[in-house]
């Protein structure tokens, strides 16, 4: 019954997206100097859990590779990399830094040095479940990186900003707020509809059984 198991997986970044046309479009919006070989502005993309927020952010950064000859990009899950090494460990790992980088022993301060001399092309890194970093003056050193370009994923607004200081709040003031709504209930039909054309055998689920499972 299952062509291909990928596209079930809730990391599958589709070619292509539904309902969330605005939002790709904010966000491509944002990242638009990066085009020219520049850095961008920090976006922030809010919403409640299962809308479509690290899908978008992931899709669009794919989108923009298509575009952009020379261009890296990392993803970080800062819920299991929550803590400052870390986090500064998977975005060394996102441009190959880590090789003589040793878990146990290597100073911190030494991760954010080799970050802040990176000089490649322009970097974009998707901080997901940003909240959760137990050290948010790390926004605030990663800001002033001048190739690097943030994503920030989060639920909320709050969980972000509320317990930070000012010089960070001032820094991220200027990041594009993209707030995501609730899906519909036909919007998520057809989006299940597309994920079962693209990894299903025909027919294999009926419109009856979409509607139920879009409910549950």
């Amino acid at each position: 019954m299952i062509t291909d198991a990928r596209v079930l997986q809730p990391e599958f970044i589709p070619r292509e997206v539904t309902h969330r046309d605005g939002e790709v479009n904010a966000l491509s919006s944002v990242l638009q100097p990066i085009l020219n070989g520049h850095s961008a502005d920090p976006a922030f993309l809010h919403g409640p859990s299962g809308v479509g927020k690290t899908c978008i952010a992931q899709f669009t950064v794919e989108r923009l590779r298509e575009n952009v000859v020379d261009l890296n990009h990392q993803y970080v899950n800062c819920w299991e990399d929550y803590s400052r090494f870390k986090t500064l460990y998977t975005l060394l790992d996102g441009i190959n830094k880590t090789v003589d980088i040793h878990r146990q022993s290597t100073p911190k301060d030494l991760l954010l040095d080799r970050l802040r001399d990176y000089n490649g092309p322009p970097y974009v890194v998707i901080l997901d479940e940003v909240d959760q970093l137990e050290d948010k003056t790390l926004l605030y050193d990663l800001y002033r990186i001048p190739d690097l370009t943030m994503i920030l994923i989060a639920n909320n607004e709050e969980g972000v900003f509320a317990d930070v200081d000012n010089r960070i709040n001032s820094r991220l003031a200027n990041a594009t707020r993209i707030h995501f709504r609730q899906y519909q209930h036909d919007e998520l039909v057809a989006i299940l509809r597309d994920r079962v054309r693209w990894g299903l055998n025909p027919n294999a689920i009926t419109t009856e059984g979409l509607n139920m499972m879009s409910v549950s």
